[in-house]
Order: structure tokens, then sequence, then C-alpha cells
């Protein structure tokens, strides 16, 4: 009985890629940009606060979301950075900018 190999196993691993593009991010920020113009508009028109509050709890959690969408990015591009430099000092400060740029970033 042969056994068969999966071509998972035969393939070569892949570059690390980024499928965050930069035009997604700033389609992202531009509607976050739009709905802090409407929480604007709805404190001009004193509307009432449990409707700014849950648009205001909208916007929190868009940025929270580009932000994870920043971070990934970064995030790859510290990897693919680390796995071409042959310095081992220069992969170590790296990874020490990678940790501290995820420990910014809002959860």
């Amino acid at each position: 009985m042969t056994r068969q190999t999966s071509p998972r196993a035969t393939r070569r691993p892949r570059r690390a890629e980024s499928t965050v593009k930069h035009d997604d991010i700033l389609k992202r920020l531009r509607r976050i940009e739009g709905q802090v113009r409407g929480v604007q508009r709805m404190i001009a028109e004193e509307r009432a606060c449990r409707d700014v509050l849950d648009q205001l709890a909208a916007v929190q959690q868009a940025v929270r979301g580009v932000s994870g969408l920043v971070a990934h990015k970064y995030a790859l591009e510290c990897i693919e950075k680390a796995q071409t430099s042959a310095s081992t000092t220069a992969t170590q400060a790296t990874a020490a900018d990678l940790v501290e740029a995820l420990l910014r970033a809002p959860r």
C-alpha cells in the first residue's frame, strides 16, 4: 500500500504577504470620517443622547477594526523583514518594534 502525499505537503512555504491593501484602509478611514461628521450633526441637532452614544460606539468599533488591519499589515511586514535579515540583532530589534506597536494598538 502506497501512501499518498497531499498537495499541501509538497508546496513550498510562501512568503508572508499582506492581504491588507492601503486602499482598503483608506476606504475604512473615510467611512469613519463620515461617521464622525454624522455624530457632529447629531449633536448640533440636539438628537437624543442614546442615539449619539450608539453612533459613538459604532465609531469606536470601526476604529478598532481599522487598527487591527493596520497592526496585521505591520506585523506581516515586520516578520518579512526579520526573515530577510541575516543579523540576529536586527531580527530582535524588529521583533521588539512589532511587540511595542501591537501593545499600543487599541483593543
